[in-house]
């Protein structure tokens, strides 16, 4: 695959907040990046392919000249994360081009990469947790997280001993993602009695509920490796086309249909007659 020629395209289903973005010659400095976003709710497959559609066209170019296919790997919404692969595996397999997938935590981080301090974005998780991870300049510290409110705030105490004091930028804060707002009251709860002036370093990122599909681009980018060989660069990618959304916590309908009583589950099959 020639390195000038490059088109990618990457689809964030993650959340509410549908959002695509485009880039043509992606690893030259001519190159040329779309990007459009609408506030979805849950019209994700009915909106998808036409915005996607939309900023094809506007780029001038045609679906046959996209050369790599991106989706965001998850956590998020169950059916929007299903709808994303869907759609970027398809196309994929259509064109007979590479997939690849980037965390959605790390997207949402990426965008306040320049925060000094702790960046926690934060996804509604429901059942009264959340999923998160934490960040410090891009480097992720903890694993991809299900957990309860509390179980944040304990966390970020820890993360505040391991800070010097006399570095105060470094102590800040920074929730960003679509439901930073929502967990602050409950932050504020449990930290109030494990260590009640961490509150006043967490701050609001105010951008938080927008689309990340400008950040799955450009974290897709990175996963793709360039060559170095004369006449031409080339590409090297390892296509994820086997890969599946990265949930962290099973659907209702599989918690469901695990707790339900059944003979074929429990290892009897009823007789026909």
């Amino acid at each position: 695959m020639g390195y000038t020629a490059v088109t990618i395209i990457a689809l964030d289903t993650a959340t509410a907040v549908l959002s695509v973005a485009l880039v043509t010659r992606a690893f030259s400095p001519q190159k040329e990046q779309w990007y459009g976003e609408i506030h979805a709710g849950h019209r994700h497959g009915e909106l998808l392919m036409e915005i996607s559609d939309q900023l094809i066209k506007t780029a001038g170019i045609k679906p046959q000249d996209v050369d790599v296919v991106v989706c965001m790997q998850g956590p998020g919404s169950f059916t929007g994360l299903r709808i994303g692969f869907a759609a970027a595996k398809g196309l994929a397999l259509a064109l007979k081009i590479p997939f690849l997938t980037v965390p959605t935590l790390d997207c949402i981080a990426f965008s306040c990469s320049h925060w000094p301090g702790l960046v926690v974005p934060v996804l509604d998780a429901k059942k009264q947790c959340y999923f998160t991870a934490f960040y410090r300049k891009e480097q992720r510290l903890t694993e991809y997280m299900d957990v309860s409110p509390a179980k944040i705030a304990e966390l970020m105490v820890q993360n505040s001993q391991k800070v010097p004091d006399n570095t105060l930028l470094e102590r800040s804060i920074l929730l960003t993602g679509p439901d930073g707002a929502r967990i602050v009251p409950e932050l504020r709860a449990s930290l109030s009695s494990l260590a009640p002036e961490i509150q006043q370093w967490i701050r609001l990122d105010p951008w938080g509920t927008k689309g990340w599909g400008k950040e799955l681009l450009a974290l897709a980018q990175r996963k793709i490796q360039t060559g170095n060989g004369d006449p031409e660069y080339t590409l090297q990618i390892e296509s994820e086309v086997l890969a599946g959304p990265l949930y962290l916590r099973k659907s209702d309908a599989e918690l469901q249909w695990e707790g339900a009583s059944s003979p074929i589950r429990e290892g009897s099959v009823p007789s026909l007659s």
